[in-house]
């Protein structure tokens, strides 16, 4: 049973020993009983290239196993990833979790345990508290809810999500703890205001839009119909004189283009 020994928090970035000015940033970093590698994220901002990003995190972490001299056999840790996004990937399917690790591509066997990548989209869980009947489910439904709740739920359940409601609980973080979160807390609200104000802008530039095109398609159509009436008249006023000419309704028709009926009428 694979069981976490060692956690690192770090709400600050990694640097790492390289030229490149690359960093790398975790929430959680864990270490298992049997030397396994957890890296777990919570990411609440939209980001392009996420997968590639997610990659990129695993990698390094690999990559920092390396041994100098001769006699390293590459026999490094397995790395998991665990990515929470509090919006939907582009280029993930459209479900709650998805899975990635090193497969065949024609049987889908997994070829190596080294690699795993887990995406959890919390805008596709939809669940209601009831549904919730699996430990996965109750978790996602804490992660997603966590900051509205009154009272924590499926305590009845597991008394893990007593815990959890101790930890989660604002009053008993310490002056550190709470300058952390409160900084977090205020970087996730300008996110979401400067997103929706963004959205509203672009609503009512498009209603803005909207109305001027509406107001030329009616200009345009008002003058059209009015040229129309006009050749109407016009048409209407030479059939009236044609008439009088004693010229017949049939040829009259061929001539201004006005229907029988509408000539019999005149």
């Amino acid at each position: 049973m694979h069981r976490i020994v060692d956690i690192i928090y770090t709400d600050k970035e990694k640097i790492r020993p390289t030229t490149s000015g690359k960093t790398v940033i975790y929430d959680i970093h864990c270490k298992t009983n049997d030397n396994r590698y957890l890296i777990i994220e919570m990411q609440v901002n939209s980001q392009a290239h996420f997968m590639s990003r997610a990659i990129y995190y695993l990698c390094r972490t690999i990559t920092d196993q390396g041994e100098m001299g001769n006699s390293w056999k590459y026999d490094f840790a397995p790395v998991y990833g665990i990515y929470f996004t509090d919006f939907k990937l582009n280029e993930m399917p459209a479900k709650v979790k998805t899975h990635i690790k090193l497969c065949d591509i024609d049987d889908g066997k997994p070829m190596s345990n080294k690699i795993c990548l887990s995406f959890i989209q919390l805008p596709y869980f939809t669940k209601d508290k009831i549904e919730c009947i699996t430990g996965f489910d109750q978790w996602i439904y804490v992660l997603k809810h966590l900051e509205t709740m009154e009272t924590m739920p499926f305590i009845e359940d597991n008394a893990i999500f007593e815990k959890v409601h101790d930890i989660s609980d604002y009053r008993r973080l310490n002056p550190e703890q709470k300058e952390i979160y409160d900084e977090a807390l205020k970087r996730y609200r300008d996110y979401h205001l400067t997103f929706d104000t963004a959205r509203e802008e672009g609503i009512a530039c498009g209603i803005q839009q909207g109305i001027q095109q509406g107001i030329q398609q009616g200009i345009q159509q008002g003058i059209q119909q009015g040229v129309e009436r006009g050749e109407q008249k016009k048409a209407q006023e030479i059939a009236k004189a044609l008439k009088l000419t004693g010229m017949s309704n049939e040829q009259i028709s061929d001539i201004t283009n006005l229907s029988l009926d509408e000539i019999k009428n005149l």
